[in-house]
């Protein structure tokens, strides 16, 4: 019996698809986090939540990354993520901001901490320029 047979209907599948559907690049950033929280309460077995912010070429121009990733074993020794990436241009307000923080590393609940972190309360102003909705493996 595979991981997600143990959570009938919640799939890897299910998750992006609650993802795409609820999230689009008319969203804003209280919005995109509030839903990534939402599909998060969905209980999987040893996940754990990153967020990630920092200017990065990826996509073969720097964008400035606040990134949203939940993960959780694939029953073959690694990890499912899937990634909600909003994407801004890089800016001087932005240019200094990078971090990676896992649920585990702090004592509040993960989305209390976004929603008071630096990164969030300078984003939620700003307009971006793409949502990314994915799911990868390590």
């Amino acid at each position: 019996m595979g991981l997600f047979d143990r959570f009938g209907k919640t799939t890897k599948e299910s998750l992006l698809k609650y993802l795409q559907t609820k999230i689009s690049d008319k969203s804003n950033l209280e919005d995109i986090v509030n839903v990534f929280e939402e599909m998060c309460k969905k209980p999987i077995e040893e996940d754990m939540i990153l967020l990630e912010t920092g200017t990065y070429s990826f996509t073969g121009e720097p964008m400035f990354y606040f990134s949203l990733v939940r993960q959780f074993p694939n029953c073959e020794e690694e990890y499912y993520q899937i990634h909600v990436d909003v994407l801004y241009v890089p800016e001087e307000g932005n240019k200094n901001f990078q971090q990676g923080t896992w649920n585990e590393e702090i004592e509040e609940n993960i989305f209390a901490y976004i929603k008071k972190s630096q990164e969030f309360n300078y984003c939620k102003v700003k307009e971006f320029r793409k949502v990314d909705i994915y799911i990868d493996e390590t």
